[in-house]
C-alpha cells in the first residue's frame, strides 16, 4: 500500500463561465492513472502494479503523477494488462505500453517549471525508457479549444485537460485543473429500483432498458426526494454519458430527468427514424495490442518488434498538423452564413454549428527557423526527431525541415494531464460537442418539452446570478403591489372629498 497514491491532484469540470484562454491544453486519457513513488507503480487506492523491471528502470527515484496508457480506445486492455497479479503478469504486454506523465507531486515549483524539470530528467531518448512527458499548448480562446475537442473526439479520444498558469501542485481535488469532455443524452425505461447500501430504505439505482435492449443501472444524479420516491417503473427518462463500453453500455451514466411527455412507444418509434448513439454499433479496437496513433501535442514512438529500438511511424506523429490542415480546408470550403456572435458565440448545439459557421483562432505568424550551431552534436533520430523540448533542442543538432507545416508549430513543452476512473457530479451538455449544462441553475418542468431548445437563443449564468435575478424580480413586485394598494387608497380618497365638495355645494344653493 502507499499513502501517498490516494492524495493525488483530481481535477474539477471546465464550464463555460471559465475563459480559457491563456490555460494549457493537453490530452485527457483513457489509461490507468499510476503514482510512481520511485520505486514502484501504484493505483489511486495504493494497491501495487506488478510491472515488470524494465518498464521502470529508467524512471528517476523521485514521485510522478501520470497514467500508464495503451492507446486510444484501448482503455479495457490496458486494464487487463496493468491489473493482473504477480503470478499471471505478461512482461511482453509492457512492451507496447507508455508511462505518460504529466506532474512532479514533489517538486514544489509553478506548474511551467515542473514540466521543465519532467524534460529534463525523463530520458525519453533512451530505447530502454518506457516513459514520456505528456505534451502541452497554450490555448487562445474557447473557439480553439472546442475546434481541438472535436478534433479528439473525432479520433477516438476522450476530452481535454486545462492546467491553469503558475498554479502549483495540489493534492486534493482543485479547479486549477479542469476537464473538458463530450457527453451525449437519452431517453431509457425504468423496470426496477435497486436499494442503496448506505440509505435506509431509498433507492441506490434506477434499473434501466434501453431501446436495444441492453441494461444498466443509473445511481448518479438522483436528489434524496427522488431516492426516497423514485421515478415509476415504466415511466421514461432522461440520462447523460459520456460514451459507450465494448459491450455497448453507457459509460458514466447520470439521471437528468422524468420524461412525462414520452411514452416508451415514443422513444422506440423515434429510434427507428434517428438512431441514438447509444445503439449504434461501436468500433472496437483490434485485441491485438498496438499504437492507436499518438496523443495530441505529443509523439509517441513505437518500438521495432525484432530490436526494441524506438520508432516513429505516421500512427505516432503529432495530429495537430493534420487537425490544422483539415479546418483550414474546411474552412475555405464552407458556404454557410457566418454567425452574429463571431468567436463569442455561446450556442453549443448541433443545428446552429450546422447552420452558422464561426471564426477559428487567429493563426500565429510564421516563425523564421534560426540555423543551429555547427558545435552541436547530430540528434540519431535525425530528421524524424519527436522530440520538442528546448533543452533537447539545444543540446543536439537536426537537418532543415522542409515541411512548411513544421516551421508553423510552435513548440509544446509537453506536460501532465489527468484522468479519473469516476464521474463528476458536475453539469454537463447534451450536445456533442461541448461540455456544458445548459439546465444550470434552472428549473425545469418534467411536463414541458424541451425538443426546441435547440431553436431557442440559451443564455447561461451562474446559480448565483439566477437568484440575484429571481430576488430583485420579487423586491420589484413587492413594490408594484404597495403602488396598485396606495393608488387604490388614493383613488378612494379622491372620490370621498369629491362626493363631500359636491353636497356642500347643493347646501349653499338650496
Amino acid at each position: 500500500m502507499c499513502s501517498e497514491a490516494a492524495k493525488v491532484l483530481l481535477a474539477e469540470t471546465w464550464t463555460e463561465d471559465v475563459d480559457p484562454t491563456g490555460w494549457w491544453m493537453s490530452e485527457k486519457l483513457d489509461g490507468v492513472r499510476a503514482y510512481w513513488n520511485g520505486k514502484n507503480f501504484y493505483s489511486r487506492q495504493g494497491n501495487l502494479f506488478h510491472t515488470p523491471d524494465f518498464f521502470k528502470a529508467a524512471l528517476p527515484k523521485v514521485p510522478l503523477d501520470g497514467e500508464i496508457w495503451c492507446g486510444r480506445g484501448l482503455f479495457q486492455k490496458c486494464v487487463s494488462i496493468v491489473k493482473k497479479q504477480a503470478n499471471k503478469v505478461v512482461p511482453d504486454d509492457y512492451k507496447l505500453l507508455t508511462y505518460l506523465i504529466f506532474d512532479a507531486p514533489t517538486h514544489g515549483g509553478k506548474y511551467e517549471d515542473r514540466v521543465k524539470w519532467l524534460q529534463a530528467n525523463i530520458p525519453q531518448d533512451d530505447d530502454k525508457c518506457y516513459a514520456t512527458v505528456v505534451g502541452i499548448k497554450k490555448c487562445e480562446g474557447i473557439a480553439q479549444l472546442k475546434q481541438y475537442l472535436a478534433d479528439i473526439n473525432k479520433a477516438g479520444g476522450e476530452g481535454i485537460m486545462l492546467r491553469k498558469p503558475g498554479s502549483l501542485y495540489e493534492h486534493k481535488r482543485s479547479t486549477t485543473l479542469l476537464k473538458v469532455k463530450t457527453f451525449y443524452d437519452e431517453e431509457a425505461l425504468v423496470i426496477g429500483h435497486k436499494p442503496s447500501k448506505s440509505l435506509i430504505g431509498m433507492t441506490g439505482a434506477l434499473e434501466c432498458e434501453l431501446p436495444n435492449g441492453k441494461r444498466f443501472d443509473v445511481g448518479s444524479g438522483l436528489n434524496m426526494d427522488q431516492r426516497r420516491k423514485p421515478p415509476k417503473i415504466g415511466s421514461v427518462i432522461t440520462f447523460k454519458f459520456q460514451e459507450l463500453s465494448n459491450n455497448g453500455h453507457p459509460r458514466f451514466p447520470t439521471f437528468l430527468r422524468v420524461r412525462t411527455d414520452l411514452s416508451w412507444n415514443d422513444v422506440l418509434e423515434a429510434a427507428k427514424t434517428k438512431k441514438p448513439m447509444s445503439i449504434q454499433q461501436k468500433v472496437i479496437p483490434s485485441a491485438k495490442l498496438s499504437k492507436q496513433h499518438s496523443v495530441l501535442f505529443s509523439v509517441i514512438p513505437s518500438r521495432d518488434a525484432n530490436s526494441g529500438k524506438k520508432i516513429v511511424t505516421s500512427d505516432d506523429e503529432d495530429e495537430e498538423a493534420a487537425a490544422s490542415s483539415s479546418s483550414s480546408s474546411t474552412k475555405t470550403s464552407d458556404t454557410r452564413p457566418m454567425c452574429k456572435f463571431g468567436a463569442k458565440c455561446y450556442r453549443t448545439n448541433a443545428d446552429h454549428l450546422k447552420q452558422f459557421q464561426h471564426p477559428s483562432s487567429t493563426p500565429k505568424p510564421t516563425k523564421t527557423a534560426e540555423p543551429e550551431s555547427t558545435t552541436k552534436p547530430p540528434c540519431t533520430f535525425g530528421a524524424k526527431c519527436y522530440r520538442t523540448s528546448s533543452i533537447h533542442l539545444a543540446t543536439y543538432s537536426h537537418p532543415a525541415k522542409t515541411d512548411a507545416k513544421e516551421a508553423d508549430e510552435e513548440e509544446p513543452l509537453d506536460t501532465r494531464e489527468l484522468i479519473e476512473a469516476e464521474e463528476p457530479v458536475s453539469p454537463t451538455t447534451i450536445d456533442s460537442l461541448l461540455v456544458k449544462d445548459k439546465n444550470k441553475g434552472l428549473t425545469f418542468d418534467d411536463d414541458m418539452d424541451d425538443d426546441n431548445d435547440d431553436n431557442q437563443n440559451m443564455i447561461t449564468r451562474p446559480k448565483a446570478e439566477w437568484i440575484n435575478l429571481e430576488n430583485k424580480v420579487k423586491e420589484q413586485s413587492k413594490r408594484l403591489a404597495y403602488l396598485e394598494e396606495m393608488f387604490k387608497t388614493t383613488k378612494r380618497s379622491n372620490s370621498t372629498t369629491d362626493d363631500n365638495q359636491e353636497s356642500t355645494k347643493r347646501v349653499k344653493t338650496e
